[in-house]
């Protein structure tokens, strides 16, 4: 209505015209409910204390030539402390065997590729990757790079949660015409 008009027999025109509310009026927020494994959770960080400044610890970690983390330089100089196994209730074992691994690429002779069970058992223990990923048995498994770049076998963690230094060179090896020719 646009105006106001009294009913038969009453003038109100001088008395003040009074609308309900158009809409409920907010009375606050609802309470909420949280679930007790959610508290529990909240309750178990907030006890932890405040979050690591992750920019700040990477800035003092050692770097490559490309400005990149140099990991391998991090462990070897125990700024770093890997566990060696990925689900924290195994026990931590942390057992390094120096075997190096040539893998014969398809049709590339020249480019080989060396796998150090050292490097890699520096992070990890033999179990995160045998038999799961890779059968103990030489030559039981068809690598590719496809498959790599499928997530399987070193593509299980390597452009997820690692790097291979150098790019390619810091798998495959290049070997010199000469000491090809020799072999």
């Amino acid at each position: 209505m646009i105006f106001d008009i009294p009913p038969p027999g009453k003038d109100l025109s001088d008395a003040p015209v009074v609308h309900p509310p158009r809409r409920v009026p907010f009375l606050g927020v609802a309470p909420l409910t949280v679930s007790k494994q959610y508290q529990e959770m909240m309750d178990e960080l907030a006890q932890a204390g405040p979050p690591p400044d992750w920019p700040a610890i990477f800035k003092k970690l050692p770097k490559d030539d490309d400005d990149n983390i140099d990991w391998i330089t991090a462990l070897a100089e125990n700024v770093i402390k890997p566990s060696s196994e990925i689900d924290p209730k195994e026990p931590q074992t942390n057992k390094v065997i120096d075997l190096d691994v040539t893998l014969a690429t398809s049709g590339k002779p020249e480019r080989v590729v060396v796998f150090s069970h050292q490097s890699h058992g520096n992070w990890l223990s033999c179990s995160n990757c045998h038999p799961a990923i890779f059968e103990k048995d030489a030559g039981s498994a068809k690598i590719t790079m496809d498959a790599i770049d499928d997530g399987k076998y070193c593509g299980v963690c390597h452009d997820k949660v690692a790097i291979a230094p150098d790019g390619c060179k810091g798998c495959h090896k290049v070997k010199s015409k000469e000491k090809s020719k020799k072999s």
